[in-house]
């Protein structure tokens, strides 16, 4: 584990527990604004979880999984997880997503993305067991949207795309390797949902 925060010039090399391209140009856009000389590599990560998650724990089960995959799997870094779920809120169920990452040593961020409410119509499809990307496809009468805008592009009118809500998650989740002594033991740190 990191004790120091790594310099800024510092060549990272990243793996990210999936291929989508959103998710991707995320974690690329969110790690060279800290670190210029990124690279940033894919696998394909089972999340361990449901093609939809619910609720916090599940959903950061899947990013957790994913970025120890990721990691496990290569010679970054730092290994990066990203899963999008569904979380019951005030009003109905919101889509947010949650990020994980892990480093060699132990060390892992965890933090979510915002939320945004679900239309009630689309909200009961989604627990009914329909995956929300082939739900919103339905709705759009396309293919592909969680490639492209991803549900939250389509929510907030192009707005929030896809990407920019996940590199916010991933920025959050940095803040135990940007501040390594102010988070002394961050081998659970945002994995508590409680």
């Amino acid at each position: 584990m990191l004790n120091h925060p790594l310099p800024q010039e510092y060549a990272v090399k990243a793996t990210v527990g999936s291929t989508s391209r959103p998710k991707l140009r995320a974690v690329r856009q969110a790690l060279a604004g800290r670190w210029p000389n990124v690279t940033v590599d894919a696998c394909d990560a089972p999340s361990g979880v449901g093609a939809q998650p619910f609720g916090a724990a599940e959903t950061v089960l899947g990013a957790s999984n994913r970025a120890q995959f990721a990691l496990t799997h290569s010679s970054s870094d730092l290994g990066i997880g990203l899963e999008g779920g569904i979380e019951r809120g005030p009003g109905g169920d919101y889509l947010l997503g949650w990020v994980a990452i892990l480093d060699g040593g132990g060390r892992l961020g965890a933090a979510s993305t915002g939320r945004v409410l679900l239309p009630p119509r689309l909200a009961e499809e989604v627990r009914l067991g329909v995956e929300l990307g082939p739900a919103i496809d339905r709705w759009l009468g396309r293919q592909g949207t969680r490639h492209d805008s991803g549900a939250i592009g389509v929510l907030t009118d192009g707005l929030v795309q896809r990407d920019a809500a996940f590199a916010q998650g991933v920025i959050f989740a940095l803040a135990p390797f940007l501040h390594p002594d102010w988070y002394p033991d961050s081998s659970t740190i945002g994995l508590r949902t409680d």
